[in-house]
Parts: structure tokens; C-alpha cells; sequence
């Protein structure tokens, strides 16, 4: 999930985007020349063949929002200075969002007061273009995100950065970072937003009318992460290489990734059957299903913070009655939905925090199927049954099969559903009108913290508050988090927050899908990311 300010609900479903014309100089660093150089990581496969669902819109990440094969990209060809480590989560390898760490930085550290943090740079790396990378291009960099006033701003104000006299460069080397307060968020922020242009060379396509360059970033790559883009085809195709350059030991295992855009999910099946790809990055549904009885062809899967959940409008009839939000709560078959939704592949959650997120309790969502109970809970409420349209998206086989779930069962405890299926553009406008009693969702959160959680879904005003949920001592603790540190203090808020929630139950919360990725028998190296962003330095395939 993107910043408050940016809906991101969905797990790598790369929609479609506009193609742009866009030319580069990007070249990478002799990774053509020398395949078998430090990225590479050892003996494999010199080019790895991914199909994705779209072109990029844009490659200016500071104005990027939506497109999620974009902010995919950005994230293996832009140079961030600190990014997730790797962990554990049963036989899957995840994105650690716990240790956070230098990549392209040396380090980046808080003083005693946890406000003033300071970054350091490695010395001697470069751009493609042969210039260092340096604390004029992190302030350049940050100048104008602050001035763009678009998606690193908008984050930034989280952490108490609120305008670019709060970047300081002390040297060549190093930046500090002053924030109005505190905040446990920091590392995960600015594992989002400390991403940096080559500020020389942006500055030779600035203009009067375009002082920070938007028009030239639009069409020309970014240059200096894992990876640099060799060749970019309009609507068709882009390539990068392993930017041998890259000061760390986790560098990019294959010197060459070609994306091609394959926007049929058939089209993505197909080619992947013959061969022709490796990795295919739209395909969901019956067609993954299949894909696992193809030889040659294996499905990943992965542990994911994924939601599924019913968000009930706690200030719509009938639903502005706890009851009736218990009563449905019970009625749900969380269990045969996994079986029968997900064939097994999900993992069933008793909280509204997600799995794997520090402070996830058991005592967050006390509710099984038991249609007993959501009698029980529906007399409570003085009525013997109710009506209500449930919403899920037109596009979704997996909602549209919940849904029918949920509606059948529900009937049996004197809840009837009228089943409404909506288009994106609907969906969207509905939303903003605030006029959905009930409605599926679908998504994961970009920061793996209760705090951002809060900020955006349970909270009043919260971009994805679609449940119109209030609480004051939800509103308290949420304020209370901003400055509280100390990791203890803020695992007694977080208790606090899921006894809370599982007495409102503004959510029904089904389970956490695994992610599934379909790709040939020989790659290896999948890192399930917790912000829904492939890290394609880990991928590799065998000759």
C-alpha cells in the first residue's frame, strides 16, 4: 500500500499504463562486456526473460503513482541508499522489514535524540553517466521531491519532514536529515522516499519554465541502482544490466533481465509454457492453477501480508450496529473460502494487523464460523435478519467467488446479500461518495508498522478508512505512536489498538493469500517483498 495520500491495493497486478517515447543513455557499466563480473553471483543463466501486463508510464518516480510496474522498476534501477534486508517466513524468503540497511549509503543513523538522522555516503560510486554520486545529488534530490509536493512529501510528513531547509549536506559525503520529532517510522520511510537522481546531469536539462527537469525524467531512465537500463522499446520491451558498479556484496545475479510486455494473461501463459519466458508476472486465477500441472513450469509460493477482508460501513445501517458487524462476523466461512478460494494456498489471521507485522496478536479478530453465534449476535441487535448489497470488484474471480460464499452462508444465519459487482471507475466513484455498506478488499501495506496501518485505514480521514471507522482512543494511541520510540511502549499500543478493534469489528478479515508466481523450473532466488515490489537482484536462473 502506497503512502496515505496513494491507494495501493493489490499484489503485483500490473495494470495497464500509458507507453511513453523515451530514449536513454543508461548504459550499463561493462555488464554486457562482462557477464561473469561480481553481479553476476556465480555460475548462471546471462539472461533472465520476464513478461510483465504493461509499459511504464513514466520513469520520473516522483510523480508516479498508481503504476505498479513502474514502481517496480524504479525499485532495481533507481539507487536507494537503504532497502530491506532478508528473513525468514516458513519455506519462503521475504523482505525483512526489521533490519533495514545500507545499500548504496554507508550507513544511516540517528543521533541521541532519535531527530536528526545522518547519512553517509560510500565514496567512489558512480552514475552511468560517469559522475559521483554525492550529498548535493540526496539534497538536489530532496529539494525537489519538496517541491514536487507529490508522493515523497506527502510520506515525509509522517516522519515530521515538512520542507527542504530539513535536508542539510555537512560535506561531499554527508547529509543529515532533521525532523520536527522522533519517529519509530524513519528507517521504513525513508526506505520508500531515499531514492537519488544525478543531479549534474538533470541540471543540464532544467529550464526556466521546468527548473527541475520533470519533462527529461519522464523519458529517460534513471541510472545507478542494481541495475541499469540498456534499451527501452516503447510499449514492447525494456532491458537492463547489472550495474557492476554497485559498492555492496548483494548485487544483481543475472547480468541481463528483459522485461517484455505481454499484456494478455493467456499471451503470459503461452509463451511461458514454450519457454519462451522465464517469470510471468500477470497471470492469476484458473490459468495459475493449470500452470502447476505444466512440465517445466513451477509456482511459487510465497507468504504474503496480503489482506482479504469485508470493510463494513460502521456508519451505515445496518451496519452502525456492533451486533449486526458480530452477527456477519460469525458468518463467514473463513476456512472454506481457503480451501475452496485459495485451494489452501493462504494463511487463515486472527487480527487486523497482518501476520508477520511486529505486534500481531491473536486477540485481535476473536470470531470463527459459527452460525449459531451470528444468530445470536443478529438478536442482540433487536432484528431477525437484514438485507444489505455486498460490493466486490467486477474484475476479481477471487472476490466474486468470496462473495457467493458469504452470501450463501449468511443466509442461513438471516443475513440476505445482494451481490453487486462494480468496474474500477464505479468502485472508485462509490468510494469517494462513502456510500458502500459492505464491501470486499483486497491489498497489503507498503510500511510493516501498526503506526502506518492506522494512518491509513483506521483513523479518521485515512485514504483507505473505507469502513468509515472512528474510535477516540483509536485517534489517541494513533497520535501517541508519532513520538513513542521505545520498542515496548509501542508493543503495549498495539495490544491496546487490537482489543479495541476486535470489540468495534469494523472489519470482517478472511485470511492472507500466499503469493503465486509461475516461472520455469530453473529460476531460482524469488524474494517475496513485503511492499509489493520485486527485487530482481535476487533472481537467477541455471544455464
Amino acid at each position: 500500500m502506497a503512502p496515505p495520500n496513494i491507494s495501493r491495493r493489490g499484489l503485483l497486478q500490473l495494470g495497464g499504463s500509458v507507453a511513453l517515447l523515451m530514449t536513454t543513455g543508461a548504459c550499463a557499466a561493462g555488464s554486457k562486456d562482462n557477464p561473469e563480473s561480481k553481479a553476476s553471483g556465480g555460475p548462471a543463466a546471462s539472461t533472465l526473460r520476464i513478461a510483465v501486463s504493461s509499459y511504464l508510464s513514466s520513469w520520473d518516480q516522483d510523480f508516479v503513482g498508481f503504476d505498479l510496474t513502474a514502481l517496480m522498476l524504479f525499485k532495481n534501477v533507481y539507487p536507494y541508499m537503504i532497502d530491506y534486508g532478508v528473513t525468514k517466513a516458513g519455506d519462503s524468503e521475504i523482505l525483512d522489514t526489521a533490519n533495514i540497511t545500507p545499500t548504496f549509503a554507508e550507513s544511516f543513523e540517528p543521533d541521541s535524540t532519535q531527530k536528526i538522522w545522518t547519512l553517509k555516503l560510500r565514496q567512489g560510486v558512480k552514475f552511468a553517466s560517469g559522475n559521483e554520486m554525492k550529498a548535493a545529488d540526496v539534497k538536489w534530490s530532496k529539494d525537489r521531491a519538496f517541491a514536487a509536493q507529490a508522493n515523497v512529501a506527502g510520506i515525509y510528513r509522517t516522519i515530521g519532514l515538512t520542507k527542504a531547509e530539513q535536508v542539510i549536506v555537512k560535506d561531499d559525503y554527508t547529509v543529515e536529515f532533521h525532523q520536527e520529532f522522533p519517529s519509530a517510522l524513519t528507517k521504513q520511510i525513508q526506505a520508500i522516499s531515499l531514492y537519488v537522481f544525478d543531479s549534474v546531469e538533470a541540471k543540464k536539462h532544467a529550464t526556466d519554465a521546468d527548473p527541475w527537469a520533470k519533462e527529461w525524467f519522464a523519458k529517460n531512465a534513471p541510472t545507478g541502482g542494481y541495475f541499469n537500463v540498456s534499451k527501452a522499446t516503447q510499449g514492447q520491451e525494456i532491458e537492463l544490466t547489472a550495474n557492476t558498479g554497485y559498492p555492496g556484496t548483494d548485487g544483481a545475479k543475472t547480468p541481463t533481465i528483459r522485461l517484455s510486455v505481454v499484456p494478455a494473461a493467456a499471451n503470459q501463459r503461452l509463451q511461458l509454457q514454450a519457454g519462451d519466458i522465464d517469470i510471468a508476472l500477470g497471470i492469476t486465477g484458473q490459468d495459475l492453477q493449470d500452470l502447476k500441472k505444466v512440465e517445466g513450469v513451477k509456482v511459487l509460493s510465497a507468504a504474503s501480508n496480503n489482506q482479504v477482508a469485508i470493510q463494513m460501513s460502521v456508519t451505515t445501517a445496518p451496519f452502525d450496529d456492533v451486533n449486526v458487524r458480530k452477527a456477519l462476523a460469525y458468518a463467514v466461512p473463513y476456512e472454506q473460502i481457503i480451501k475452496n478460494v485459495y485451494g489452501g494456498d493462504a494463511r487463515p489471521t486472527k487480527s487486523l494487523v497482518p501476520l508477520d507485522m511486529p505486534g500481531y496478536a491473536e486477540t485481535g479478530y476473536p470470531f470463527t464460523y459459527d452460525i449459531e453465534k451470528a444468530k445470536q449476535a443478529l438478536a442482540a441487535s433487536g432484528k431477525t435478519s437484514i438485507s444489505s448489497e455486498l460490493v466486490f470488484a467486477s474484475d476479481s474471480d477471487e472476490q466474486q467467488k468470496i462473495a457467493v460464499q458469504v452470501q450463501a452462508e449468511a443466509a442461513k444465519a438471516g443475513i440476505t446479500l445482494k451481490l453487486t459487482p462494480l468496474d474500477p471507475a464505479t468502485l472508485g466513484e462509490r468510494r469517494g461518495q462513502k456510500s458502500i455498506p459492505l464491501q470486499i478488499t483486497t491489498g497489503q501495506l507498503w510500511v510493516n508498522d501498526v503506526e502506518y496501518m492506522l494512518a491509513t485505514s483506521f483513523v479518521k480521514g485515512a485514504a483507505l478508512n473505507y469502513s468509515n471507522y472512528t474510535n477516540p482512543e483509536i485517534e489517541e494511541i494513533y497520535t501517541k505512536s508519532h513520538t513513542t520510540v521505545d520498542d515496548a511502549a509501542r508493543q503495549q499500543l498495539w495490544a491496546q489498538v487490537q482489543t479495541i478493534l476486535a470489540a468495534d469489528v469494523p472489519w470482517v478479515i478472511i485470511c492472507q493469500p500466499n503469493f503465486n508466481l509461475p516461472v520455469r523450473e530453473k529460476v531460482a532466488g524469488w524474494v517475496q517483498p513485503m511492499d509489493g515490489l520485486a527485487r530482481l537482484r535476487y533472481l537467477s536462473a541455471s544455464a
